[in-house]
């Protein structure tokens, strides 16, 4: 697998012992996920094709038709294709530790990034929430953490559930307070945008 570039923004590290393998993000509140996300949206996944990229190696190109949209340019109905680490092309496999699994006809939401032009679900499994109707609340997420993803930076991250009204004013406050909540991205460049 070719090794691919990681912005600053993500602080994704990748830690290897031996044959053993873990995927560490930065813990960020979903407020500081929204803040650095080109989009925030619910929606079913369609499509799941591994693609060889030349600069990152495989992956799979996630195809998702959009149900709601908390943040970003995209409509309802509308099909957003995003990419994940790791996958299959040609019967080559290649797995990234911590990395979100998707399954034809499942409903998430997806915190996407664009990374030199591609969009990528942010900080690996942390930025992917599983959708499931409550009795109560109604449609509501639940973080998807991904086998070997590790959390550093002193914050643990929410894992929900967290209500569809819930999650759409919290991204919705983000995007009014811009100022990052994580002390580690506040002192960086991209706390003083």
């Amino acid at each position: 697998m070719k090794p691919f570039r990681v912005p600053l923004l993500l602080l994704v590290l990748v830690v290897a012992t031996g044959t053993a393998a873990a995927s560490t993000v930065l813990g960020l509140s979903v407020e500081d996920q929204a803040r650095l996300s080109k989009m925030v949206v619910v929606g079913h996944v369609t499509t799941l094709r591994g693609e060889d990229d030349p600069a990152n190696g495989i992956e799979t190109a996630v195809g998702l038709v959009v149900t709601d949209v908390f943040k970003g340019d995209v409509r309802p109905g509308e099909t957003v294709v995003f990419h994940t680490r790791g996958g299959e092309v040609d019967g080559v496999i290649s797995l990234a530790e911590g990395e979100a699994e998707f399954r034809h006809g499942q409903k998430v939401l997806v915190f996407i990034e664009e990374i030199d032009g591609r969009l990528y679900n942010l900080g690996l499994s942390s930025g992917v929430w599983t959708a499931a109707e409550a009795r109560r609340e109604g449609l509501v997420f639940t973080r998807a953490l991904g086998n070997g993803l590790e959390v550093a930076g002193g914050i643990d991250l929410e894992t929900g559930p967290i209500s569809l009204s819930e999650m759409s004013a919290r991204v919705q406050s983000s995007i009014r307070r811009p100022e990052f909540d994580h002390p580690v991205l506040r002192e960086t460049r991209l706390g003083r945008r």
